[in-house]
């Protein structure tokens, strides 16, 4: 998918009977709402990754988030600078777990952030852990100074 194609519609066939019942209902409406130029649902974000977004209770995508998820899906470097609480970990994120949710054969670790506090650190953790909560994608937290 690319940012210019919206999300299909998925059956309910398709989702897992783990789900809860409500998560399931959001997406289906999330795909039936007419798909808004900007708009998560047109960013063309895997099902596992949009049920995700949808789970954590967003519905629309901040102006950083509709101006860096397009471009760093199309595999380009991006700088930019927003103010806290703006949604920037989710536009590093969500691309980062489109690129991962092809499972590899490979082991050890496939990708790394890394932050410069350790608050930071443990912020970002929970967030990615309750994003990502769909992708099947293992995380794990190292500090310095810890065992």
């Amino acid at each position: 998918y690319g940012p210019d194609r919206a999300l299909p519609a998925f059956p309910a066939s398709e989702c897992t009977s783990d789900v809860e019942p409500d998560t399931r209902e959001m997406v289906r409406a999330q795909n039936k709402k007419k798909k808004k130029s900007g708009g998560f649902q047109s960013m063309g974000l895997s099902y596992p990754v949009f049920k995700g977004v949808m789970k954590k209770g967003y519905k629309v995508p901040t102006p950083i988030q509709r101006k860096t998820i397009p471009v760093i899906l199309d595999g380009k470097d991006v700088v930019a600078m927003a103010r806290t609480g703006s949604g920037k970990t989710a536009c590093f994120l969500l691309p980062m777990f489109e690129r991962l949710k092809a499972h590899s054969a490979q082991t050890g670790a496939r990708a790394l952030i890394l932050s410069p506090t350790r608050e930071l650190a443990l912020q970002t953790m929970k967030f990615t852990k309750e994003l990502g909560k769909f992708t099947g994608l293992k995380t794990a937290l190292i500090l310095g100074g810890d065992k």
